[in-house]
Order: C-alpha cells, then structure tokens, then sequence
C-alpha cells in the first residue's frame, strides 16, 4: 500500500469515527452531536482538499446540521415557554438524564429527566406540579429530537458514504 493510499485510509477511519461519536453523543444532551457529525465530514474535505466533498455537498450538510441545531433550540424554547417551564427545570431535566443514565436507559431517558426536573422547579420555589407538566413536554421533547437529530446524523453520515462511493466508482 502507498503512502497516499495509506493517508486516505487513516483519513476516511479517523472521520468514520469522529461522525460515529457524533451519532452515538446523541443521546446526551449536553454534547454538540450534529456539530460534531459536520466536522468529521468537514475535516474529511479539508484533508482531501475538497477533491471528493464539494462546496455543494458542504453546503448541503451545512444546512442539515444548522437546519436540526435551530429546529431543535427553537422547540425547546417553544416548549419551556408553552408549559411555564423554566431554564432551572431544563437544566433539572439534563441533570437528572446525565445522572439517571447511569443507571440504564430507562432510567436516563424517562425517571432521571423527570425527577431532575421537578427536584429542581422544587429547589427554585415552584410547585412541583409544574414540574411534572414541564417535564412531560421535556421528556416528549427531548425523546422527540433524539429522534430527528438521530435520523438527521444518520443522513449525513449516509450521504457522506454515498459521497465516497459514487466518486470511488467514477462516472
């Protein structure tokens, strides 16, 4: 195998990484998922000097990933707004999953969200039944964009191999 065979191996495995760490981070709140699916790609045409990802396909994944990062901060707020919620609630709802998780996915996904945020609507001075209409939106919301972003990485990623392919085979 050649040097640049080489390279482009390790680059293409080094990407295939970084945008499944970015697919896999997901499910937790608090880690830029999308964005880090966009660089992998990104970093991929940059070190190909863009001979295989265009300006087109950049801009086209750019748009998917600003597309789901608005999509996602704009129902959020939508929601927090729409129930009375607060950013305490919020920030209650991502401790309770990051803690919950730890202790399975049920548990990350529905009991830790829930109580996290309820504990700290509580803490803040409000009535816990808030916390609990909250938190319905919260868990809707947050099980809801773990979906679309999941579909939205898994597009990414599969247009990128796409990508790859139909430039390996030629026209």
């Amino acid at each position: 195998m050649n040097t640049s065979a080489l390279l482009s191996s390790t680059l293409f495995l080094v990407t295939l990484a970084v945008t499944i760490v970015g697919l896999i981070s997901i499910v937790f709140p608090f880690l830029p998922s999308i964005p880090v699916i966009w660089l992998g790609i990104f970093l991929y045409g940059v070190g190909t000097n863009f001979s295989v990802i265009d300006a087109n396909f950049m801009l086209l994944i750019s748009l998917m990933a600003f597309a789901t990062i608005f999509l996602d901060y704009t129902t959020t707020v939508w929601g927090l707004r729409k129930y009375q919620g607060s950013m305490t609630g919020l920030l209650g709802a991502v401790v309770g999953g990051l803690f919950g998780s730890l202790f399975g996915i049920f548990t990350g996904f529905v009991v830790g969200p829930i109580m996290g945020a309820i504990v700290f609507e509580m803490l803040r001075g409000r009535d816990s039944v808030f916390g609990i209409e909250t938190e319905r939106f919260t868990i809707i919301g947050f099980i809801g964009g773990t979906i679309i972003k999941f579909a939205v990485g898994v597009a990414m990623i599969g247009l990128f191999l796409w990508k790859l392919v139909s430039h390996s085979t030629g026209p």
